[in-house]
């Protein structure tokens, strides 16, 4: 079977794109190809990843579209949903307001390959977190978290860069920036850290936010969780097992390619 993969590529590598290419790349079953690398009519599916500049379809495939930013969106860009067979959503929050006869509510993942534990790196902070501080709430508690304890707030490349400066921590942070569950919520765990983060729509439909991860409200509720982890390491140290058993498990991109593919019918 053959797969097309339309995307803007100069975000290469490690996107959702480049992730879901890795993910087809490891099952002997598929083969996968980029604009340009093969002509459109070979492919059986096309996958166009947002963003793309432009959409593809051909008649004699299934045409799909993996919408990233439903928060931006809204189901308004109607041109690309009615040309394609199957539209998959990021974010169940948003779901009620694409075409129901097509739409599937795909989550984003992790990738264990490179989102795991690195032992030998030491343990340097108490809480960490890589990503973009804009967002005012986010900042906020980046803040306070500061005040009381030793951060790590920082970027990092994609991959085993990031995964290495997460292992310098005893606990993970994250806040969704409208209501998304974001990349950083699937991957942080996979670390195998334990992750502290608030609640979004669909986010425990998937998780137990007691033991998968530990959820927050307010600020008062974060720190007495943090504290709780700091001072209980075994604990910490289950929760953190635990959340990235479950991310191998059900939740890693090979899961959501399976799901697309039988989606589509080919499974």
């Amino acid at each position: 079977m053959r797969i097309l993969i339309n995307y803007d590529y100069k975000y290469y590598p490690f996107t959702t794109a480049s992730y879901f290419e890795m993910a087809i790349k490891r099952d002997p079953k598929l083969s996968v190809f980029r604009v340009g690398e093969a002509r459109v009519p070979c492919a059986d599916l096309i996958l166009n990843i947002e963003p793309c500049p432009r959409l593809i379809t051909y008649p004699t495939a299934v045409n799909c579209y993996l919408e990233i930013d439903n928060h931006i969106h809204q189901g308004r860009d109607f041109a690309k949903y009615n040309a394609v067979d199957k539209i998959f959503v990021t974010q169940k929050n948003f779901l009620g307001l694409y075409p129901k006869e097509k739409t599937t509510w795909l989550p984003l993942a992790a990738d264990p390959e490179l989102h795991k534990l690195q032992p030998n790196e030491p343990t340097l902070y108490d809480v960490g977190f890589l990503g973009n501080t804009n967002y005012p709430e986010r900042n906020t508690l980046l803040n306070q978290i500061a005040q009381k304890y030793k951060l790590l707030c920082s970027n990092a490349e994609p991959g085993i860069p990031y995964s290495k400066l997460l292992s310098q921590c005893k606990v993970l942070f994250n806040r969704s920036m409208d209501n998304d569950m974001n990349m950083r919520f699937f991957e942080a765990m996979s670390i195998g850290r334990p992750l502290v983060s608030d609640v979004v729509p669909g986010q425990d439909d998937l998780f137990d936010g007691e033991s998968d991860y530990i959820s927050y409200e307010k600020w008062e509720d974060l720190d007495t969780k943090i504290q709780f982890l700091l001072d209980h390491p075994e604990y910490a140290k289950k929760i953190g097992e635990q959340g990235a058993a479950h991310i191998r498990a059900e939740h890693t991109y090979q899961h959501r390619l399976e799901k697309i593919l039988q989606v589509c019918g080919f499974y």
